[in-house]
Protein backbone atom coordinates (compact mmCIF):
# COMPACT_ATOMS: atom_id res chain seq x y z
CA UNK A 1 0.00 0.00 0.00
CA UNK A 2 1.00 3.26 -0.98
CA UNK A 3 1.16 6.20 1.82
CA UNK A 4 -1.84 8.02 0.85
CA UNK A 5 -3.91 4.84 1.16
CA UNK A 6 -2.23 4.87 4.27
CA UNK A 7 -3.21 8.31 5.29
CA UNK A 8 -6.39 7.16 4.38
CA UNK A 9 -7.04 4.47 7.07
CA UNK A 10 -5.68 6.75 9.37
CA UNK A 11 -8.36 9.39 8.80
CA UNK A 12 -11.08 6.99 8.39
CA UNK A 13 -10.14 5.56 12.26
CA UNK A 14 -10.29 8.84 13.50
CA UNK A 15 -14.08 9.33 11.89
CA UNK A 16 -14.62 6.26 13.43
CA UNK A 17 -13.37 6.45 17.06
CA UNK A 18 -14.44 9.80 17.23
CA UNK A 19 -13.74 12.29 20.46
CA UNK A 20 -16.33 14.49 21.27
CA UNK A 21 -14.18 17.32 21.95
CA UNK A 22 -11.28 18.00 20.05
CA UNK A 23 -8.89 21.15 19.14
CA UNK A 24 -6.93 21.35 15.67
CA UNK A 25 -3.10 22.58 15.99
CA UNK A 26 -1.07 23.60 13.33
CA UNK A 27 -2.01 20.55 11.84
CA UNK A 28 -2.28 17.87 15.23
CA UNK A 29 -5.51 17.12 16.47
CA UNK A 30 -5.47 16.94 19.98
CA UNK A 31 -8.58 14.45 21.43
CA UNK A 32 -10.41 15.25 25.11
CA UNK A 33 -12.87 12.53 25.85
CA UNK A 34 -12.04 11.36 29.43
CA UNK A 35 -12.34 7.40 29.99
CA UNK A 36 -9.23 5.22 29.23
CA UNK A 37 -9.00 4.43 25.81
CA UNK A 38 -5.44 6.60 23.99
CA UNK A 39 -6.63 7.12 20.82
CA UNK A 40 -9.46 9.89 21.79
CA UNK A 41 -7.28 11.10 24.95
CA UNK A 42 -4.19 11.69 22.60
CA UNK A 43 -2.58 14.43 20.30
CA UNK A 44 -2.50 13.02 16.85
CA UNK A 45 -0.14 14.30 14.42
CA UNK A 46 -1.19 14.53 10.78
CA UNK A 47 -0.34 17.26 8.67
CA UNK A 48 3.70 19.21 8.85
CA UNK A 49 4.53 21.61 11.48
CA UNK A 50 5.05 25.02 10.56
CA UNK A 51 5.81 26.22 14.18
CA UNK A 52 8.86 24.36 16.28
CA UNK A 53 8.45 20.87 17.90
CA UNK A 54 9.26 22.49 21.66
CA UNK A 55 6.84 24.80 20.69
CA UNK A 56 3.99 22.95 19.93
CA UNK A 57 5.17 20.22 22.62
CA UNK A 58 4.24 22.62 25.67
CA UNK A 59 1.63 24.04 24.36
CA UNK A 60 -0.47 20.89 23.85
CA UNK A 61 1.03 19.88 27.56
CA UNK A 62 -0.95 23.18 29.05
CA UNK A 63 -3.82 21.99 26.95
CA UNK A 64 -4.08 18.89 28.23
CA UNK A 65 -3.74 20.08 31.95
CA UNK A 66 -6.32 22.36 31.62
CA UNK A 67 -8.18 19.46 30.66
CA UNK A 68 -7.31 17.45 33.29
CA UNK A 69 -5.39 15.02 31.68
CA UNK A 70 -2.07 13.67 30.63
CA UNK A 71 -0.57 14.85 27.71
CA UNK A 72 -0.10 11.68 25.17
CA UNK A 73 1.19 11.42 22.24
CA UNK A 74 -0.06 9.04 19.24
CA UNK A 75 2.78 8.69 16.53
CA UNK A 76 1.80 6.78 13.53
CA UNK A 77 4.48 5.20 11.12
CA UNK A 78 2.41 5.74 7.99
CA UNK A 79 4.46 9.09 7.28
CA UNK A 80 8.07 9.33 8.76
CA UNK A 81 7.79 10.82 12.32
CA UNK A 82 11.62 10.43 13.09
CA UNK A 83 12.39 14.18 13.80
CA UNK A 84 9.02 14.26 15.93
CA UNK A 85 9.79 10.93 17.93
CA UNK A 86 13.57 13.01 18.86
CA UNK A 87 11.47 15.98 19.79
CA UNK A 88 9.78 14.08 22.51
CA UNK A 89 12.09 12.30 23.55
CA UNK A 90 14.31 15.11 23.89
CA UNK A 91 11.75 16.35 26.30
CA UNK A 92 11.41 13.47 28.37
CA UNK A 93 8.87 11.59 27.07
CA UNK A 94 8.95 7.86 26.64
CA UNK A 95 7.44 5.04 23.85
CA UNK A 96 4.54 2.96 25.06
CA UNK A 97 2.04 0.99 23.49
CA UNK A 98 3.04 -0.30 20.17
CA UNK A 99 -0.21 -0.92 18.07
CA UNK A 100 -0.51 -2.41 15.05
CA UNK A 101 -3.39 -1.55 12.14
CA UNK A 102 -4.29 -4.27 10.06
CA UNK A 103 -6.07 -4.63 6.90
CA UNK A 104 -7.41 -6.77 3.79
CA UNK A 105 -9.33 -6.62 0.72
CA UNK A 106 -13.12 -7.30 1.65
CA UNK A 107 -14.20 -10.66 0.28
CA UNK A 108 -18.15 -12.37 1.13
CA UNK A 109 -17.19 -14.88 4.12
CA UNK A 110 -19.04 -18.29 4.99
CA UNK A 111 -22.27 -18.40 6.62
CA UNK A 112 -22.62 -17.94 10.39
CA UNK A 113 -23.53 -21.56 11.79
CA UNK A 114 -27.25 -22.39 11.68
CA UNK A 115 -27.16 -22.32 15.64
CA UNK A 116 -26.21 -18.81 15.93
CA UNK A 117 -28.36 -15.92 15.68
CA UNK A 118 -26.59 -12.51 14.88
CA UNK A 119 -29.27 -9.40 15.24
CA UNK A 120 -28.22 -5.46 14.88
CA UNK A 121 -29.18 -3.59 17.83
CA UNK A 122 -30.07 -0.69 19.30
CA UNK A 123 -27.01 1.13 21.21
CA UNK A 124 -28.63 1.11 24.93
CA UNK A 125 -28.87 -3.10 24.03
CA UNK A 126 -25.89 -3.48 22.57
CA UNK A 127 -23.81 -1.73 25.35
CA UNK A 128 -25.81 -4.02 28.50
CA UNK A 129 -24.72 -6.96 26.16
CA UNK A 130 -20.76 -5.68 25.57
CA UNK A 131 -20.93 -5.25 29.61
CA UNK A 132 -21.30 -8.78 29.89
CA UNK A 133 -18.51 -9.59 27.95
CA UNK A 134 -15.76 -6.69 29.42
CA UNK A 135 -15.56 -5.55 33.09
CA UNK A 136 -15.83 -1.20 32.17
CA UNK A 137 -15.83 1.35 34.90
CA UNK A 138 -18.52 3.91 34.95
CA UNK A 139 -16.29 6.65 33.31
CA UNK A 140 -15.45 4.31 30.79
CA UNK A 141 -18.72 3.85 29.74
CA UNK A 142 -19.93 7.34 29.70
CA UNK A 143 -16.88 8.07 27.59
CA UNK A 144 -17.66 4.95 25.07
CA UNK A 145 -21.07 6.04 24.44
CA UNK A 146 -20.18 9.32 23.85
CA UNK A 147 -17.96 8.28 21.08
CA UNK A 148 -20.52 6.08 19.55
CA UNK A 149 -22.89 9.13 19.66
CA UNK A 150 -20.32 11.03 17.65
CA UNK A 151 -19.74 8.77 14.81
CA UNK A 152 -20.75 10.66 11.82
CA UNK A 153 -19.74 7.81 9.32
CA UNK A 154 -22.83 5.10 9.30
CA UNK A 155 -22.37 2.13 11.95
CA UNK A 156 -23.89 -1.23 12.81
CA UNK A 157 -23.85 -2.42 16.22
CA UNK A 158 -24.05 -6.62 15.93
CA UNK A 159 -24.64 -9.17 19.06
CA UNK A 160 -24.24 -12.67 18.60
CA UNK A 161 -26.18 -15.32 20.61
CA UNK A 162 -25.87 -19.12 20.90
CA UNK A 163 -29.06 -20.99 22.07
CA UNK A 164 -30.48 -17.41 23.12
CA UNK A 165 -27.48 -16.36 25.25
CA UNK A 166 -25.26 -13.68 24.12
CA UNK A 167 -22.03 -14.88 22.63
CA UNK A 168 -20.09 -11.91 21.35
CA UNK A 169 -20.60 -8.41 19.87
CA UNK A 170 -18.99 -6.30 17.40
CA UNK A 171 -18.94 -2.67 15.77
CA UNK A 172 -18.84 -1.64 12.22
CA UNK A 173 -18.03 1.55 10.71
CA UNK A 174 -17.82 2.09 6.96
CA UNK A 175 -16.52 5.50 5.20
CA UNK A 176 -16.54 4.73 1.50
CA UNK A 177 -14.27 2.06 1.13
CA UNK A 178 -13.10 1.52 4.05
CA UNK A 179 -14.89 -0.54 6.93
CA UNK A 180 -12.87 -0.78 10.20
CA UNK A 181 -13.89 -2.93 12.72
CA UNK A 182 -14.14 -2.35 16.32
CA UNK A 183 -15.11 -3.77 19.72
CA UNK A 184 -15.19 -7.41 19.07
CA UNK A 185 -15.70 -9.44 21.70
CA UNK A 186 -16.70 -12.68 23.06
CA UNK A 187 -17.81 -14.20 26.32
CA UNK A 188 -14.91 -15.54 28.31
CA UNK A 189 -16.54 -19.27 28.50
CA UNK A 190 -17.52 -18.55 24.58
CA UNK A 191 -14.07 -18.55 23.83
CA UNK A 192 -11.95 -20.22 20.88
CA UNK A 193 -15.20 -21.73 19.52
CA UNK A 194 -15.30 -19.51 16.25
CA UNK A 195 -17.70 -17.29 17.69
CA UNK A 196 -15.24 -14.10 16.89
CA UNK A 197 -14.89 -15.32 13.05
CA UNK A 198 -18.63 -15.38 12.93
CA UNK A 199 -18.77 -11.88 13.94
CA UNK A 200 -15.95 -10.28 11.53
CA UNK A 201 -18.14 -12.79 9.15
CA UNK A 202 -21.28 -10.93 9.61
CA UNK A 203 -19.99 -7.04 10.03
CA UNK A 204 -17.85 -7.77 6.79
CA UNK A 205 -21.04 -8.86 4.96
CA UNK A 206 -22.81 -5.32 6.27
CA UNK A 207 -20.09 -3.93 5.06
CA UNK A 208 -19.78 -5.43 1.59
CA UNK A 209 -23.75 -4.60 1.68
CA UNK A 210 -22.62 -0.97 2.01
CA UNK A 211 -20.04 -0.71 -0.94
CA UNK A 212 -16.61 -1.08 1.13
CA UNK A 213 -14.26 -3.38 -0.21
CA UNK A 214 -11.47 -3.02 2.48
CA UNK A 215 -11.31 -3.54 6.20
CA UNK A 216 -9.18 -2.43 8.78
CA UNK A 217 -8.23 -3.03 12.46
CA UNK A 218 -6.38 -1.85 15.51
CA UNK A 219 -4.92 -4.55 17.69
CA UNK A 220 -2.67 -3.93 20.62
CA UNK A 221 1.11 -5.81 19.98
CA UNK A 222 0.42 -7.64 23.26
CA UNK A 223 -2.85 -8.94 22.41
CA UNK A 224 -1.18 -12.13 20.92
CA UNK A 225 -4.38 -14.27 20.83
CA UNK A 226 -6.22 -11.18 18.87
CA UNK A 227 -3.35 -10.73 16.81
CA UNK A 228 -3.57 -14.58 15.68
CA UNK A 229 -7.24 -14.84 14.83
CA UNK A 230 -6.80 -11.99 12.80
CA UNK A 231 -3.84 -13.18 10.75
CA UNK A 232 -6.28 -16.44 10.59
CA UNK A 233 -8.67 -14.18 9.08
CA UNK A 234 -6.27 -13.08 6.36
CA UNK A 235 -5.51 -9.57 8.08
CA UNK A 236 -1.95 -8.17 7.04
CA UNK A 237 -0.21 -5.12 8.72
CA UNK A 238 -0.32 -1.84 7.12
CA UNK A 239 1.29 0.21 9.50
CA UNK A 240 2.20 0.71 12.96
CA UNK A 241 1.49 3.64 15.76
CA UNK A 242 3.15 4.42 19.48
CA UNK A 243 1.88 6.28 22.05
CA UNK A 244 4.53 8.46 24.38
CA UNK A 245 4.28 9.87 27.52
CA UNK A 246 6.14 11.91 29.56
CA UNK A 247 8.47 9.87 32.00
CA UNK A 248 8.57 10.56 35.69
CA UNK A 249 10.54 13.35 36.42
CA UNK A 250 10.99 14.39 32.85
Amino acid sequence: MNQTDLFQIEVAGLNAWPAPRQMFYDGWFMRFTGGHSKRVNSVNPLYPSTLPFAEKIATCETVFALQGQPCLFRIGDFIDQSALKGALEATGYSPFDPTFVLGRALALDDAPHSEVTILEMPMADWFRMRAQFVNVSPVDQQAHEAILNSIVPEKVLLGLFAGGQPVACGMGVVEGPLMGFFSIYTAAHWRRKGYAEMIMSALTDWGLQHDATFGYLQVEGHNRPALKLYQKLGYEQCYSYVYYEKVSGG
